[in-house]
C-alpha cells in the first residue's frame, strides 16, 4: 500500500492509504476533491500533502518520487491512531 499524509488549513492531519497501482500525485489530486459534507452546504477542504510513502506491516516508510515527499517519523503513529 501507499500513503499520503495531509494537513488542512486548521492544522488537522489525516493519513490516506491507497493501492500501489495509483501514483501518489494522482491520489493527492483526488484528495483535493473530497467534500466535508455529503449534502447541504458542503465545501471543499484544502488538504496539503506533507508526507508520502509506503505502508508495510503497519509501518510507514520511504518516499514519493512524484510528490517529492518522504515519510515522517510521526506517520506510523498516525496510521495506528486512525485505524
Amino acid at each position: 500500500m501507499k500513503f499520503i499524509t495531509t494537513q488542512d488549513e486548521n492544522g488537522k492531519v489525516d493519513l490516506f492509504m491507497f493501492p500501489r497501482s495509483i501514483d501518489h500525485d494522482a491520489m493527492a489530486e483526488a484528495i483535493q476533491g473530497i467534500r466535508n459534507k455529503t449534502h447541504g452546504d458542503w465545501e471543499r477542504i484544502y488538504r496539503k500533502p506533507i508526507s508520502a510513502g509506503f505502508v508495510e506491516n503497519g509501518k510507514c516508510f520511504g518516499r514519493s518520487e512524484t510528490l517529492g515527499l518522504e515519510a515522517r517519523k510521526d506517520d506510523t503513529a498516525l496510521l495506528r491512531y486512525q485505524s
